[in-house]
């Protein structure tokens, strides 16, 4: 969201999958203060040269977790897509489900990018919230959202304006029942919060949404549609990339606090990743669960809309 780029790394940024570099991302961060820095969460599809350092940093890259993507590249349409995905009789239902909510209800359609009234922006965020707020009381696990909302309130609608977000919204009749906020880089939509009414999920509006969101991308030209970290059977459904997450630790070899620094981070992000890849962290220890109750105390009488402080 920041679309700045870390001290360490030099443009252009390159998108292997496409080929292309990213130009929207035009800046560095502050320079390199100190002796020892984490650059976390990066997606092996995207390519950026290392800085020569006059300081003689050294970097190691250490895998995490996995991320998931549709690769729309070579695709015309959301057809042509989802013929590659799925089979013939899950086309069928998804489609049919779809017309069953749209013949029984009074639903539209509608894609925030570029222009939007601010008071219509007001009111669909307060539904965002509630539809996230309702779905962490049901499933009872974290959402790390909730107490940021007003944080995301903010930075929002500005991104929309400069095409940096879009938010789609299904609605039936001026009541939205799902909505989804995507990020956007060049050729890149991040997916990032979806919520939705769960009165309405025997149409399996997760399925519309994916398949009403990939339409747009097609026709404005996105490549990627990346679902970012984390591993679920929705997003192993409708993904044909799975790629890699890295973290960077950048280190100076000279120095001892800095070597036992950089010990010590490898030894727990190598910890956590064995935790996940046995099934330890995620199966068998939740911890969304295991944070859902301390999340709920702060959420009692807690208002998105004053600043938290």
């Amino acid at each position: 969201m920041k679309r700045k780029l870390p001290p360490f790394y030099a443009f252009p940024i390159l998108n292997k999958i496409t080929g292309q570099a990213l130009s929207s991302i035009t800046e560095n961060l502050d320079g390199i203060d100190g002796n020892f820095y984490v650059v976390p969460d990066l997606p092996d599809y995207l390519q950026a040269g290392i800085v020569d350092s006059p300081s003689n940093f050294k970097v190691q890259r250490i895998k995490q977790y996995q991320g998931y993507a549709c690769n729309l590249d070579g695709f015309g349409d959301v057809d042509s897509y989802l013929k590659q995905r799925f089979g013939k009789s899950s086309i069928k239902n998804m489609k049919a489900r779809k017309r069953q909510l749209e013949s029984r209800f009074s639903t539209s359609h509608r894609f925030f990018y570029g222009a939007m009234d601010k008071d219509h922006y007001d009111f669909l965020f307060d539904r965002f919230y509630q539809m996230l707020k309702s779905r962490f009381d049901e499933k009872k696990t974290f959402n790390r959202y909730l107490l940021e909302w007003n944080y995301y309130y903010e930075l929002v609608y500005p991104m929309i304006l400069k095409q940096e977000a879009v938010l789609y919204v299904i609605y039936v009749g001026d009541e939205p029942i799902s909505i989804s906020l995507e990020f956007c880089v060049d050729d890149i939509c991040f997916g990032y919060i979806h919520g939705y009414d769960s009165t309405y999920h025997r149409y399996q509006i997760g399925d519309i949404r994916m398949m009403m969101l990939l339409d747009w991308m097609i026709a404005h030209n996105f490549k990627i549609f990346d679902t970012l970290m984390g591993e679920t059977a929705f997003k192993a459904k409708w993904s044909n990339l799975i790629y890699d997450y890295h973290y960077e630790v950048f280190c100076l070899p000279g120095s001892a606090i800095s070597r036992l620094k950089l010990q010590h981070t490898k030894l727990k992000l190598r910890l956590k990743q064995y935790l996940r890849d046995t099934g330890i962290l995620g199966k068998w220890f939740q911890m969304d669960k295991f944070m859902y109750r301390r999340m709920s105390k702060r959420l009692q009488d807690f208002d998105w809309k004053e600043p938290v402080i």
